[in-house]
């Protein structure tokens, strides 16, 4: 499946724009599932956060939200979907794009790759997913030509940071670490999903430096909203 719409007040004006690109805009993805998203008011938050850190305000993204729900629900199938959005702020749209649920990586081989971010790592818009551009294309690129599926990407001082598509931890001895959040994208599947996957695995969760030969002594696991959680190797 693979259906698009706009949302929005800006959709009454003369020119609306079109779809963003590579450019800088606040964006989210969720899985959907019979028509119905998954944590969508925790996804809209964080579109609302990117566009205050941008400086403009999105009152009128709460009174769309009924209407996506119920474009959501016509488009509903037997199999789950993804609900890709990305939020013009100064034209006042909201762009929405269903399509296949991706897999993860299976196997998911990482190559560690300096973050193309290094340098900006104390940006606090950083946090904001979207408002940095593009940059994972380019890293998938980079670690697929090197025989990988996606990139381990380290901080200047060479510890963890996160890859090009997820939030990373290193479980080792009943403890599953994460990096600082200071630099990376915030992880809406570390925040509310984490928690209870730790448990039910009996792990506890802390927060730390993880360098990079930490891997070597622990095992490596990916999360993101829409593929959930699953483990990788180092290449």
């Amino acid at each position: 499946m693979n259906e698009a719409r706009q949302f929005g007040p800006g959709l009454l004006r003369p020119a609306h724009g079109s779809l963003p690109g590579s450019d800088q805009r606040p964006r989210t993805a969720l899985p959907v599932s019979r028509g119905v998203p998954r944590n969508l008011e925790a996804h809209f938050n964080r579109l609302e956060a990117g566009a205050a850190a941008l400086g403009q305000a999105v009152d009128w993204l709460g009174s769309i939200r009924a209407e996506l729900e119920g474009w959501l629900d016509s488009k509903k199938g037997p199999n789950e979907t993804a609900l890709r959005l990305v939020l013009d702020p100064e034209a006042a749209v909201l762009f929405a794009r269903l399509e296949p649920l991706p897999a993860p990586p299976r196997p998911c081989r990482l190559v560690p790759l300096p973050h193309p971010l290094g340098t900006r790592r104390l940006d606090p818009t950083l946090r904001h997913k979207g408002l940095a551009g593009s940059w994972g294309k380019e890293v998938l690129a980079e670690a697929g030509r090197l025989g990988a599926q996606d990139a381990l990407l380290l901080w200047p001082d060479g510890s963890v940071a996160e890859t090009a598509i997820a939030a990373v931890g290193i479980e080792t001895g009943g403890v599953l670490k994460m990096p600082p959040p200071e630099g990376r994208v915030a992880s809406l599947a570390e925040r509310l999903e984490l928690p209870a996957w730790a448990q039910s695995r009996g792990l506890r969760i802390e927060t730390a430096v993880l360098p990079l030969s930490l891997t070597i002594e622990g095992r490596l696991w990916c999360m993101n909203a829409l593929r959930g959680f699953w483990p990788a190797t180092l290449l």
